[in-house]
């Protein structure tokens, strides 16, 4: 089933199954990450903070600097290569439609417009890839959406940690 959706699809779709599989393991490290350590890993660093700088002589501006640019820079890794590869599947999902598009005009060349059934084909290599291209962007979309917001927890429940420590935050 699946290789039938690869030969109609023509080669631009094993590009797109190259892209979603780094997307896929892209999000689950993230993934991973935020549920298995996360939670141990910023325990560590707000540990190690809170006992080298105590409230009472800490700024605002050095436990922003510090201990929270450290941990969105540690949540936020592998993010702007996730952006990019979700960004880039609907353009090569369009590079499919200009090849099934070849394809047709093709046909249409050596067989006139008699025939549909020959031109098949190369719709087929047009319309499948955008398809697939645009389905993996909008699943690519939502899994990013909601990293954001469980990274933007992680930073939310940090600063109230520091606050019940006796930050001024």
């Amino acid at each position: 089933m699946l290789d039938e959706l690869f030969i109609r699809g023509g080669p631009v779709l094993y590009i797109l199954f190259g892209l979603t599989f780094l997307i896929f393991t892209l999000l689950v490290d993230k993934y991973l990450f935020i549920f298995v350590q996360s939670k141990t890993w910023v325990n560590a660093k707000f540990t190690s903070f809170v006992n080298s700088n105590p409230p009472s002589s800490t700024k605002y501006k050095f436990v922003e600097a510090t201990l929270i640019s450290n941990v969105k820079r540690k949540t936020a890794s592998n993010i702007k290569v996730l952006d990019g590869l979700i960004g880039m599947t609907p353009m090569i999902g369009l590079l499919g439609t200009v090849y099934g598009m070849i394809e047709v005009f093709e046909v249409l060349s050596f067989m006139g417009t008699g025939n549909p059934r020959a031109m098949s084909s190369g719709v087929a290599k047009a319309t499948i890839p955008t398809m697939a291209g645009m389905v993996i962007s909008l699943f690519g979309l939502y899994f990013r959406q909601d990293l954001n917001q469980r990274m933007d927890k992680i930073i939310i429940n940090l600063r109230d940690s520091l606050k019940s420590e006796g930050y001024q935050l």
